[in-house]
């Protein structure tokens, strides 16, 4: 909490306190902080402060703050605290000057209301004109033959993905996203589409939050919840085909599609499929996909199923762990 209103140049004082040279993480927890009480009006002093860092990228710095929301849910009073612990103190205040911070902060607060509401309406104008280009392009396309480079690589049948070639993507799997939130619920609002060679992308502009791809649905049945499409197939092909699978595309989406297929189905019994990110794990002392399926699990009282490997194993999810048995088996 803050003790009393501050204006820029209080914040300006603050960041003498707070130093930029610490952990990513960190860095944009404190930007998110600035952002949530003076938006873009403190852009210049955040980059003034964050280029003091020994490891400063200008562009490293105006992608990430483009990419913070207002209302980021750190609040200035997280940056206040860590000043006050660094020995800043507030400077004495007479009521006048108090009343004008006071005000002052509270016209920042229905300007960013505006802004948050004429973004808001922004971004559904332009999520619905692109779940419209998704209709579109769906009308081109043709089942995906078997042989396709991608399912013969990863050793998966095509599971009712679509195939064309179709803006820049030349003989692509073509995957729609299937949305849970209004007004997309039930309908396509993007496109996934993956190469020949494993690239994958999505439709410019679309909304990736809050879809799914179901690779199978059987009734009554557990409900597997997985990330890529890839590992869907293999998990729907070989692990769990007696199940309902669920593709989420990433792991920061598998929380929200579990929560709305719990709704749905108060009773079925959820599995999260989870990725395991042992290499990454062992660099930067984080492995994302296990985290996120248990966060997954635990939100709709769930089971986690994470596929493991040995250290000098390449892999992270279930289609991974498919090949290298197959190919184990093979010899």
């Amino acid at each position: 909490m803050n003790e009393q209103p501050i204006d820029i140049n209080t914040l300006s004082n603050i960041l003498n306190f707070v130093t930029p040279n610490t952990d990513r993480t960190e860095w944009v927890r404190n930007l998110m902080a600035i952002k949530s009480e003076f938006g873009d009006d403190a852009k210049e002093l955040a980059q003034s402060w964050s280029a003091t860092a020994t490891n400063f990228k200008l562009n490293d710095f105006r992608d990430t703050w483009k990419s913070i929301k207002p209302t980021g849910g750190v609040s200035i009073g997280s940056l206040i605290h860590l000043a006050m612990q660094n020995g800043f103190k507030f400077e004495p205040m007479n009521p006048a000057q108090k009343q004008r911070l006071e005000r002052e902060a509270q016209q920042r607060k229905i300007q960013q209301a505006k802004a948050q509401a004429m973004e808001a309406q922004r971004l559904n104008e332009q999520y619905q004109r692109v779940s419209e280009q998704a209709y579109q392009i769906l009308e081109m396309t043709t089942p995906t033959p078997d042989n396709h480079p991608y399912l013969f690589k990863k050793g998966i049948g095509a599971n009712g993905v679509l195939f064309g070639s179709v803006l820049n993507y030349q003989n692509a799997l073509i995957i729609p996203l299937t949305g849970i939130d209004k007004p997309f619920i039930g309908g396509v609002q993007s496109l996934q589409f993956i190469k020949p060679d494993g690239q994958k992308r999505y439709l410019k502009g679309g909304k990736k939050a809050g879809g799914y791809y179901p690779i199978q649905w059987i009734d009554d049945a557990p409900i597997v919840i997985c990330e890529g499409f890839a590992t869907g197939a293999t998990l729907a092909e070989h692990y769990t085909p007696f199940s309902s699978v669920i593709c989420a595309f990433d792991s920061g989406n598998l929380k929200a599609i579990a929560k709305a297929f719990r709704n749905q189905h108060p009773t079925a019994q959820i599995i999260i499929a989870g990725d395991n990110d042992h290499h990454t794990e062992r660099t930067t002392g984080t492995n994302i996909g296990q985290q996120k399926a248990i966060e997954a699990a635990k939100s709709v009282n769930g089971i986690v199923s994470i596929p493991q490997f040995a250290p000098n194993e390449a892999g992270s999810d279930w289609n991974d762990r498919y090949l290298i048995d197959i190919a184990g088996g093979a010899k």
